[in-house]
């Protein structure tokens, strides 16, 4: 079992191209795949974030279970258990958590990997000011503040991901054929038995999943 984890600053094209992938038949997990129960503590405490990445995991494993033929499956996830290590208040001490907790998986066969979505900066705040105004609701989350946007861009361009696709242009589909061109690329160099067994790519058309 494969989960795609797509990572990026808000405004990048995260949800669009979720959808893309859930067009084309891959299984989508949305960034509240795993519900957290409401409690005392702020969810950005180091105690609930703990528990939501533990709860996440544990999603993933229990899925084994009870997704037919997960072994054949990719899954495509909005976020991945890094975005605890940002937005948690003391994020900074998760992430060499979640790189051994992403490592253990693979003894179960389930392999996560991030790709981050980048848009350059000023195309980024022309496009989130312009959802702005359709969604105007997001300002609760600060999208209006070029500062956070900065800070958010910053962590996110500096962190260490699997990969990394550019989403300047408005073709979501054509991002997507971009970034299954790059996994199948990855496959064949690097552990191509590993996605191969997984049954996820033609390697005679490296553009087009195999779901």
């Amino acid at each position: 079992m494969i989960i795609l984890c797509l990572e990026g600053c808000h405004g990048v094209g995260k949800t669009e191209l979720l959808a893309q992938f859930q067009k084309a038949g891959f299984t989508v997990l949305d960034e509240a795949f795993m519900e957290m129960p409401e409690y005392a503590l702020h969810p950005q405490t180091l105690l609930m974030e703990t528990v939501w990445l533990s709860n996440w995991f544990m999603r993933l494993l229990q899925m084994t279970h009870t997704v037919q033929e997960h072994d054949h499956t990719i899954f495509v996830a909005d976020r991945s258990p890094y975005s605890a290590e940002f937005y948690g208040a003391n994020g900074h001490l998760l992430g060499p958590v979640i790189r051994e907790q992403i490592n253990e998986l693979r003894t179960k066969n389930i392999f996560v990997y991030t790709v981050l979505i980048k848009v350059d900066k000023e195309l980024l705040w022309e496009r989130i000011n312009k959802r702005l105004i359709a969604e105007p609701h997001r300002v609760k989350y600060n999208e209006h503040s070029r500062e956070w946007m900065e800070k958010t861009y910053q962590w996110y361009n500096t962190h260490e991901w699997d990969f990394l696709i550019l989403n300047n242009q408005w073709d979501i589909t054509e991002t997507m054929n971009n970034l299954m061109t790059l996994l199948s690329a990855f496959a064949e160099q690097n552990d191509r038995t590993c996605w191969e067994q997984h049954g996820l790519f033609d390697f005679s058309s490296p553009t087009l999943p195999s779901t």
